[in-house]
């Protein structure tokens, strides 16, 4: 990871370790999959609360994850469960400094072979370039978008932009040769000064990351500049970290990332942490397979193909009669008619989106999830993809689409 991402993640616990503690990674299985200390059990984030009681067996617990940020809510998850001896291991490299300052020599880290890839999908490359948005705060957030879009590249083309909007009334206004024009109600002054320290932030982006990647400075409301500056300029996804909302705090606000799922037309990739290691396997598309749907998804068909993945279409409701065959029988009509060759349908009853993924999740483990939304009522579409957004720590691609 980035020296500079280090410095401002959550930093671990610093607590002995005792004999007999298990050290649990709350990453996903194919992140497991792809080096682990040795040992450690597999715990998804999405399942830890519900494997608490197996886990009431060890004087002590140690959860770590890629950044530190999965492993503090977990801590959190297991706390609130009634154990006592939880240690928030941090990262990867941190759990392994707190095993070895206890004794505990864990050498390698442990790779395991995940699933087979044909040579011929090994080979191929997207040629179609995938052009993203990323917002920034300059936050450690947008640098884990950066991060994972980076990840992406192994099979996709991808032309990243950067776009910073500094949040002023619509009387503030910047024209395409950058001269700042105000009505008065604002020192102008203070808008060139703002103007000059985000201009240096959004270079500092092209020293860090390189020339290749594009800046963007923008003046007025950030999710209409976000919106309208992605549809307007033809990008194929924007990509926004988020910090999740819980509890109270949720009754009172809505993350930027929210917003601009509901009103996008343009794909959002939101995630909460840092996926840079997000090995794409397995991807669930949580839908309403029941309605008559004639969206065209260009990213189910690319990650499908380009990343050899497995899709689980999920169909969730609260109806303990609803038609199981029926179901399943739209499920196999989307996947052809979406070209979608590896896919398995299942069935979830649940009191709403949210829990019917969650429980799914208990059982199948998933790398990225799928969800669509057009902001009507009733069950299936009621701030179903903005309540995952929310709470969900899977890297999540919201969708509007149509039934016309």
């Amino acid at each position: 990871m980035l020296p500079f991402l280090k410095k401002i993640l959550n930093q671990p616990d610093n607590t002995t370790i005792i004999p007999g503690a298990v050290f649990v990674d709350v990453r996903s299985k194919n992140e497991f999959a792809s080096g682990h200390l040795a040992g450690a059990l597999n715990i998804p984030l999405e399942q830890v609360e519900s494997q608490a009681e197996k886990l009431k067996s060890y004087p002590q617990v140690v959860v770590y994850c890629r950044s530190g940020n999965r492993s503090a809510h977990a801590k959190k998850l297991l706390t609130s469960s009634g154990l006592g001896q939880i240690v928030d291991g941090g990262s990867l490299s941190d759990a392994k400094s707190l095993a070895e300052k206890a004794g505990i020599h864990v050498g390698e880290l442990i790779k395991e072979a995940l699933p087979a890839v044909s040579p011929e999908v090994a080979a191929l490359k997207d040629e179609n370039t995938l052009k993203v948005l990323i917002p920034t705060d300059f936050s450690v957030q947008a640098d884990f978008s950066y991060l994972l879009v980076r990840n992406l590249e192994e099979h996709l083309s991808v032309d990243i932009h950067f776009l910073h909007v500094l949040d002023f009334p619509d009387t503030v206004t910047i024209d395409g040769n950058g001269n700042v024009e105000t009505c008065g109600e604002i020192d102008i002054d203070y808008v060139k000064g703002q103007k000059r320290i985000a201009e240096a932030k959004l270079n500092q982006l092209k020293v860090l990351y390189g020339d290749a990647v594009s800046i963007h400075l923008q003046f007025g409301k950030i999710t209409d500049n976000i919106i309208e500056f992605a549809e307007s300029n033809h990008y194929d996804l924007i990509v926004m970290g988020t910090k999740g909302v819980w509890g109270v705090k949720e009754k009172i606000a809505s993350t930027e990332a929210q917003m601009v799922a509901r009103r996008s037309n343009v794909p959002l990739l939101s995630l909460m942490c840092d996926r840079s290691d997000l090995i794409i396997k397995d991807i669930l598309f949580v839908h309403d397979f029941m309605e008559d749907d004639h969206t065209h998804i260009p990213l189910m068909h690319t990650f499908s193909k380009y990343f050899d993945a497995s899709y689980h279409m999920l169909y969730i409701h609260n109806d303990q009669t609803v038609d199981r065959e029926k179901v399943q029988e739209n499920i196999r009509k989307h996947a052809v008619a979406h070209n979608l060759k590896k896919y398995q349908g299942h069935v979830v009853v649940a009191t709403d989106i949210e829990a019917g993924v969650n429980e799914f999740l208990k059982s199948q483990d998933a790398d990225l999830v799928f969800v669509g939304t057009h902001g009507k009522g009733g069950f299936f579409h009621k701030s179903g993809a903005e309540s995952l957004i929310k709470h969900l720590f899977k890297p999540i691609i919201s969708f509007h689409f149509n039934t016309n």
